[in-house]
């Protein structure tokens, strides 16, 4: 339990946070921007992991790109020194996205919660009924039938 109380309180503070791993997405760039130039424009914030223009199949730019850093303060830099910045006439905008999804941990929760009680029969029926429209009339009807 002290462990635990020392990890959290520690995650908390600045130093740990700025060395984990970042991405940015840059959008509403201009289409003749390419990989060489997202290189060369944010490698003089830190190391760089992976940087990517996307294209769409047939080869022309989306105006989207990604860069990951090394680390989140390095990310944090670019961010601020070039959002709404214009590159080739066009204002980049720059969001910092984290690698974690923020729903993962909530909704393996309930799940794993509730599914050992009652995942079998409860959520199965409540399926059948539901589906359709007429499995509620289904229902009545085979009550009605059981008497008989």
């Amino acid at each position: 339990k002290q462990w635990y109380q020392r990890r959290v309180r520690g995650a908390g503070r600045g130093g740990g946070a700025g060395k984990a791993p970042a991405k940015l997405i840059i959008s509403n760039l201009e289409y003749s921007v390419n990989d060489q130039d997202i290189r060369e424009l944010f490698s003089e914030f830190g190391a760089i992991r992976s940087y990517s223009v996307h294209y769409d199949r047939s080869g022309r730019s989306l105006g989207t790109a990604d860069v990951s850093y090394v680390t989140r303060g390095d990310a944090t830099k670019a961010m601020k020194t070039y959002n709404n910045v214009p590159l080739d006439g066009k204002p980049m905008i720059i969001e910092l996205v984290t690698d974690e999804p923020a729903y993962k941990p909530p909704a393996s929760r309930p799940y794993s919660g509730s599914g050992g009680n009652r995942s079998g029969g409860g959520r199965g029926r409540g399926r059948g009924q539901k589906r359709g429209g007429g499995g509620g009339g289904g229902g009545k009807e085979q009550k009605k039938q059981m008497p008989a």
